[in-house]
């Protein structure tokens, strides 16, 4: 069938959005490459959203050829209508694994930053917490319909629960979870010993992601619009929405790993720093430090490991500094001492 003008525009900003987070992983992974750092759970997890991403730009293509999304249900005949429902929960299974992925994976990168016991705690529950939700939706839509076969055959007796009210449900949850992701590391980075321009800026990095925030909610608004007379044609926000929220969220949860690319990169207006880049050390893979208060030396070790180097020697040695010589578990002292006689003594001891 023909392919709508709605249907096209969907296509294109989709396949935008979905190449840039290809990118997104392709660079963060060049960035751990590049500093040696190896892979951890919020790169698996970040390799297994963007294939999902790929699988949503799939079923989103055989949603708007085969399946009539973007035409108006009266000009669609009964196959059509069935394929819409086929894929439209296709679509539903791959959304309800991939959201829960993208947000897992962020918490995982905080957790390889912020070591403190009560940050580890917290982290791992909320982990938990929208593993447990994830699971539990992944659930609910394969029984939303009993027999499931009911949701695209209408010609079978079967009962169906709100379909809409079931997707504002979880929306309202992601909506939750964006902003307390979103707000989680901002007690850990006010305690640093930095200039409030440094921690100001350090929160911009991770606030980037206030963007998926906005689409979360913007996805409940417009998932009152579909109507279930004209489902196809008044699915299209929705459905637009359902793949750039996510898009969005995996770039921004992989600009902070990317960011390490370009070390000479600094944050205007600060002047306590003037050598270093100002920007949480993204690249570590187990963190051996831990804020537990502004006074704190941690702060400053934080500020030494940013991109392995120091802004300026300590001593006169020429030896280069790196992160091996930073580890708070093992500091070496030298104990060179050179010792000589000056002039008056070898004239009184003559």
């Amino acid at each position: 069938m023909t392919v709508t003008s709605r249907g096209a525009q969907m296509l294109c900003i989709v396949s935008v959005l979905v190449g840039l987070s290809v990118i997104s992983v392709i660079l963060r992974v060049i960035a751990r490459m590049k500093r040696s750092i190896r892979l951890g759970m919020d790169d698996y997890l970040c390799f297994l959203s963007v294939f999902l991403l790929i699988a949503m730009l799939i079923e989103l293509v055989l949603w708007v050829t085969i399946g009539g999304n973007g035409s108006h249900m009266a000009d669609l005949d009964e196959a059509v209508l069935m394929n819409f429902s086929k894929i439209f929960l296709a679509n539903q299974f791959t959304y309800f694994v991939l959201c829960p992925a993208i947000k897992i994976s962020i918490i995982c990168f905080y957790r390889r930053i912020f070591t403190m016991k009560p940050f580890q705690w917290v982290s791992f529950a909320l982990n938990a917490l929208i593993a447990a939700w994830g699971a539990g939706i992944f659930l609910a839509c394969a029984l939303q319909c009993r027999p499931l076969r009911a949701y695209w055959d209408k010609s079978i007796d079967g009962h169906c629960f709100d379909g809409n009210l079931f997707f504002i449900v979880n929306q309202a949850f992601n909506v939750l979870m964006d902003f307390i992701i979103l707000l989680l590391p901002v007690p850990m980075i006010w305690g640093l010993q930095r200039a409030w321009q440094d921690k100001l800026a350090l929160n911009g990095v991770f606030a980037i992601g206030g963007f998926v925030c906005f689409a979360s909610i913007y996805r409940i608004v417009v998932l009152f619009w579909i109507k279930p007379e004209d489902t196809t044609y008044t699915v299209y926000q929705a459905a637009l929405w359902t793949h750039i929220e996510p898009s969005v969220g995996l770039i921004c949860s992989c600009l902070p790993v990317i960011r390490g690319l370009f070390p000479r990169f600094k944050i205007p207006g600060s002047r306590r720093y003037t050598y270093a880049p100002y920007y949480v050390n993204t690249d570590v893979s187990a963190s051996n430090f831990a804020m537990s208060s502004p006074r704190s030396p941690a702060s400053a070790y934080f500020k030494m490991m940013e991109e392995g180097t120091i802004s300026r020697a300590t001593s006169d040695s020429n030896a280069p500094i790196g992160n091996q010589y930073l580890n708070p578990m093992g500091i070496a002292v030298r104990t060179d001492v050179t010792v000589s006689k000056d002039s008056a003594s070898m004239k009184s001891q003559s």
